[in-house]
């Protein structure tokens, strides 16, 4: 009765379908997704890879004695190797994605790229952080590449950001320039806690309210990057004059501007409290 049952055409067809075709086809589906993820260690390709070969084996098994049964009982071949091939396409479908999923595991890392070194050796160079209370943010070190996409991208992620604090001595003239401009556009109040000098005070001047810590300084110095980074054709007294313009629409009285690059790029000009405070540099 139970041997009548399993080499009836109805069995056959559950058979094909119930124990090879869909479990199957679910299997692929997996295995595909699995295909997708970015890394997988090899121990755990090896053992899906394992477990698969041997459901496979099991289900084309199950598969050949039905249809073998199938054959000698009809005498019908047509249904019976038409699910060989369709076991040969499974087979050739998993092992495809049992070799997608070693090199998966075994594939060396990804290098990095010349501009992502070039980012992640410039973010070094600086501390670009919010505080606990999402009002506050943090700035400390340099000032190079790529601080103004953070910060705008830091002021969009967070936008209770209502203050920045800063200590920094200077850096890239260019880049100070555009985090100014991003400082001032989000009304920014500015902080100093420690050295803001240089391109530094570009950011300072740049918030709605600026005020010092007890110990802070700003420092200025005329600028000397033209020769440093041999650009001997570069106009210094058209960038001094550009950002002392800068400096005159946030409120620095026009004879602190006058002066405050008299000083030569190698040293520093640290004004006292009072000269900054009559300047106009603090806004309470």
């Amino acid at each position: 009765m139970r041997r009548a049952l399993l080499s009836s055409p109805r069995s056959f067809g559950w058979t094909f379908w119930l124990m090879l075709a869909m479990p199957r086809a679910l299997v692929i589906a997996m295995l595909w997704g699995l295909t997708h993820l970015a890394d997988m260690p090899l121990t755990l390709a090896s053992a899906v890879i394992a477990s698969d070969a041997l459901v496979l084996i099991w289900q084309i098994t199950r598969y050949h004695h039905s249809a073998d049964a199938h054959i000698r009982d009809t005498g019908a071949m047509v249904a019976s190797w038409g699910g060989y091939f369709a076991c040969f396409l499974a087979l050739l479908a998993s092992a495809t994605l049992w070799w997608d999923l070693v090199l998966i595991a075994t594939r060396p890392p990804v290098e990095e790229t010349f501009d992502q070194q070039m980012r992640r050796e410039r973010e070094q160079l600086y501390v670009l952080e919010v505080a606990s209370d999402g009002i506050e943010l943090r700035f400390e070190g340099e000032i190079t590449y790529g601080l103004k996409a953070r910060l705008t991208g830091l002021l969009v992620a967070h936008p209770n950001l209502r203050r920045m604090s800063l200590t920094s001595p200077g850096g890239h003239v260019f880049e100070a320039r555009g985090t100014a401009q991003v400082i001032s556009a989000a009304g920014l109040d500015t902080y100093v806690e420690g050295d803001c000098t240089s391109a530094c005070t570009l950011l300072f001047a740049a918030g709605q309210r600026r005020s010092l810590a007890p110990d802070a300084r700003l420092g200025f110095h005329g600028y000397g990057f033209a020769t440093v980074v041999h650009l001997p054709g570069y106009d210094i007294e058209a960038a001094q004059d550009k950002d002392r313009a800068f400096f005159l629409s946030h409120g620095i009285a026009p004879m602190f501007v006058a002066r405050m690059y008299d000083t030569p790029a190698q040293d520093m000009w640290f004004p006292d409290l009072s000269v900054l405070r009559a300047a106009g540099w603090l806004r309470d």
